[in-house]
């Protein structure tokens, strides 16, 4: 109750309001999210080896060397444990194991938007009863590129 008060007042504050539990959750698929350093793994034998325990999407992520580069696994939440189990099986140990929410239909924003948007991200983030945030602003590289000035 304190926290969904906290929100409230900082939604408030900053021109917004908050809508009821759950009115907005259909936007976003929930989703175990593995990520592991790709060291000496390959990606696509990875992917064979994880489809059986429900991975979804196997993503290599380039860095700026081998050690850097990660894989990122998407499972539905349902198959997050059969992954954690796999990966166990296969002695390989993720950095990050989470469920996150995962927007369906990004939306693009304007840099306007964006900053205000972000602004109460982080109020919100900020508050320590808060443990995630999401949302499902798609910020384009042009956006990015004005917020960054």
């Amino acid at each position: 109750n304190r926290t969904v008060a906290n929100v409230r007042a900082l939604f408030n504050k900053n021109g917004g309001n908050l809508a009821t539990s759950g009115s907005v959750a259909f936007l976003f698929d929930r989703k175990g999210v593995f990520e592991l350093k790709q060291g000496e793994l390959d990606v696509e034998e990875l992917t064979l080896e994880l489809i059986d325990a429900g991975a979804e999407d196997v993503e290599g992520e380039e860095g700026e060397g081998e050690e850097e580069a990660m894989i990122t696994i998407t499972t539905d939440y349902t198959d997050f444990g059969n992954m954690q189990k796999k990966l166990e099986e296969m002695n390989i140990e993720a950095t990050s194991s989470t469920l996150q929410m995962i927007p369906q239909q990004p939306q693009a924003v304007n840099a306007e938007t964006a900053k205000k948007a972000l602004r109460m991200v982080e109020l919100i983030e900020d508050d320590d009863d808060v443990q995630a945030v999401y949302h499902n602003m798609e910020l384009t590289e042009e956006v990015i590129a004005i917020l960054a000035e």
